[in-house]
């Protein structure tokens, strides 16, 4: 009988575990950071397309249009080894063969390095009269580049922390600290890592596709296609309270 009455207590005896509730999650603001710096490059070059149709097996226009570009290159106090030919493709004029038609179509691409990109706007339009049918400027380089991207990176953190303290202390509230951060990028893709905090319409088409994000990065800033542009921009996740 004893034995018995000490088995119906030990049941009784085993400690209840209290019901802990998950905590809260945090309030939560989320915030675009941007910031951009436009840099005057130390070199540059400089695309030159030429396009001839007229008879040129039989005529010497390429090689008077060739003349005429290095006579452009001297007066400017261009070495001659600056200016290389790039590119060069022929078809059969009207879309004929080119060893039995007498029209070719010749398209010759030169590439000139400027070491002094100053001198652009004296330069382009003597080089138009050359015959130049297109112009295009590409690989924009200076020094301090990566130093100005870091530079830009942290004004546009600090944006987005401006714009979010702004908001919440009129908001009655106060930041707490950092929750997220992602870069925007333009050719980013996939997956959203902040699809979490966006609500509403917003959520909805960022889950759906990036295009519009993309879109509205870009139209942030207006490129200079002279200029490195340089730019930034974040989406960021602050803890309030």
């Amino acid at each position: 009988m004893r034995r018995l009455f000490l088995m119906l207590l030990l049941p009784l005896a085993q400690p209840v575990v209290a019901q802990v509730a998950p905590p809260a999650p945090p309030h939560t603001i989320l915030v675009r950071g941007a910031a951009e710096q436009e840099l005057e490059p130390e070199k540059l070059d400089l695309l030159l397309t030429y396009r001839f149709s007229d008879n040129v097996k039989e005529s010497g226009r390429t090689l008077e249009q060739e003349q005429g570009l290095q006579q452009v290159l001297k007066q400017a106090g261009i070495a001659p080894e600056k200016l290389v030919l790039e590119d060069l493709s022929a078809s059969g004029y009207g879309g004929f063969s080119k060893t039995g038609n007498t029209s070719v179509a010749l398209t010759k691409v030169y590439r000139l390095s400027l070491d002094n990109p100053k001198i652009l706007n004296d330069l382009i339009p003597k080089l138009v009269q050359t015959g130049a049918d297109n112009l295009r400027v590409t690989n924009l380089e200076n020094t301090r580049l990566e130093a100005v991207k870091v530079e830009v990176a942290g004004r546009a953190a600090a944006n987005a922390r401006q714009k979010a303290q702004s908001a919440v202390k009129l908001a009655g509230g106060q930041l707490v600290g950092v929750v997220a951060m992602v870069e925007i990028l333009s050719d980013d893709s996939g997956t959203d890592p902040l699809a979490n905090f966006r609500l509403g319409y917003d959520k909805k088409k960022t889950l759906g596709s990036r295009s519009d994000m993309q879109g509205e990065t870009a139209s942030i800033f207006t490129p200079n296609l002279r200029k490195i542009k340089v730019q930034a921009v974040y989406d960021v996740v602050f803890e309030i309270k």
